[in-house]
């Protein structure tokens, strides 16, 4: 009885795996809300916009340095077996060392002066905040891989609680960086915690319950795959984190100030998403007969979550934005609104790579990924002078059309496939 219960259970993996990520999303979406809604009341917008452009500069870097370990956990973690501890460790080291590395030259380079200035201690900061959002990262994908996605969420929740109640008495001391030290503490504890469980008990119960163990790729699969993975990502780092460096540098701190907000609460369904699909690789390479049936879930979640981001979103935006402050809100309402009607075509990008990895095909990705890229960047470096902040909103709205143009039909195509029922004998 107790078995046939936990398998009716492990049916549903990628929707309790999801649901968790649901409410990592929704918690983190939330305290993040609430985290910038008291920065932006207790400091100068000045302050705000130099500390998102360092955490923007932060995350460009921890993406750049996590190189394709987080797709590679994602695709070979569910059935590495005795390999898993090496994968991991390998993954962890490597980007680590590369995130000090770039993070150091970004320093020497004074492209971190506008953040942090002259001062040797807020430049050390910076290099350990990069290395440690590094690892932060890292690990949320060895936890999905793992199949314990409920520990996400009660890591990144308690990650924002922790640095909520850290922003109320550092806000406005430490020359301006009190922000930055409000993200720079939690992730110590965060990192020290999660990864005793990851080697303490979760990896010792996966090596033993894994029956079949599949190898993991050599070195020249490995490369196969993470070049065209690692483009991909750097690709989409520039639509994302860069887009906040342009912004600052061409309207100044204030206006970044307001476009970082508005893309905090506007990218959360979009990292659902990407999370959902991400799932999809876990669970079907966890279990490959079963794809049909994850595919189906992905698809019921994937829509779900569309459908109230835009039913809430859109009509709510203005009042939302509003609970920053009136120039949130005059400046950031029209643009929340169209980044939120972007994310169908997010979400025809995220299937369509969820099964470029599952198949093998990356370098079809990175193709398609690079003309959307191409097509944003342009336009917001053309019309972002003349059309304001707006013009990211464009310019996404642009790029959707272009992604369902690119990845719209071939989705469509490998669910059609995927999910016709199966001849019977």
């Amino acid at each position: 009885m107790l078995s046939r219960v936990r398998g009716r259970i492990s049916s549903y993996g990628l929707y309790l795996n999801a649901s968790a990520l649901v409410l990592s999303t929704a918690g983190s979406g939330l305290l993040g809300l609430v985290y910038w809604d008291v920065a932006a009341h207790r400091a100068s917008p000045s302050i705000v916009g130099r500390a998102t452009g360092e955490i923007a500069a932060v995350m460009l870097l921890a993406t750049l340095a996590q190189l394709s370990f987080p797709s590679l956990f994602q695709r070979f973690l569910p059935r590495a077996g005795r390999q898993s501890r090496s994968l991991i460790v390998t993954g962890y080291a490597v980007s680590g060392v590369i995130a000090a590395g770039l993070a150091t030259l970004y320093v020497m380079a004074g492209w971190a002066h506008r953040f942090v200035g002259n001062s040797t201690l807020w430049q050390a900061l910076f290099v350990v905040v990069a290395v440690g959002y590094t690892l932060f990262a890292l690990q949320d994908s060895v936890l999905m891989s793992l199949r314990v996605s409920g520990w996400v969420a009660v890591e990144n929740n308690l990650f924002g609680v922790v640095k909520l109640a850290l922003l109320v008495p550092l806000a406005v001391v430490a020359a301006g960086q009190g922000i930055i030290l409000s993200w720079a503490i939690p992730l110590v504890g965060a990192i020290v915690v999660v990864n005793t469980y990851i080697f303490g008990r979760r990896l010792p119960h996966v090596v033993r319950s894994t029956e079949t163990p599949e190898d993991v790729p050599s070195l020249r699969q490995s490369m196969s795959l993470a070049i065209p993975q690692f483009v991909t990502s750097i690709l989409g780092t520039l639509s994302l984190s860069s887009l906040s460096l342009v912004v600052l540098s061409t309207l100044g701190s204030a206006a970044n100030a307001v476009y970082f907000v508005v893309a905090q609460v506007a990218y959360a369904p979009s990292i659902f998403v990407w999370s959902v699909t991400r799932l999809l690789v876990v669970e079907s390479a966890h279990d490959p007969e079963e794809q049909r049936h994850h595919a189906k879930q992905a698809l019921g979640a994937t829509g779900a979550i569309v459908v109230v981001a835009l039913a809430v979103g859109i009509p709510f935006a203005h009042p939302l934005m509003a609970l920053f402050g009136r120039a949130y809100a005059q400046q950031g309402t029209a643009l929340l609104r169209m980044l939120l009607l972007s994310i169908p075509g997010t979400a025809a990008v995220a299937f369509y790579a969820a099964f470029a990895w599952i198949d093998g095909r990356i370098w079809r990705l990175l193709a398609r990924q690079g003309v959307v890229v191409v097509v944003l960047i342009a336009y917001v470096l053309l019309f972002l002078r003349s059309q304001g902040i707006d013009a990211v909103g464009y310019g996404y709205l642009v790029a959707t059309g272009v992604e369902f143009a690119l990845c719209g039909p071939s989705v469509v195509r490998r669910f059609s496939a995927v999910l016709r029922p199966r001849s019977t004998p």
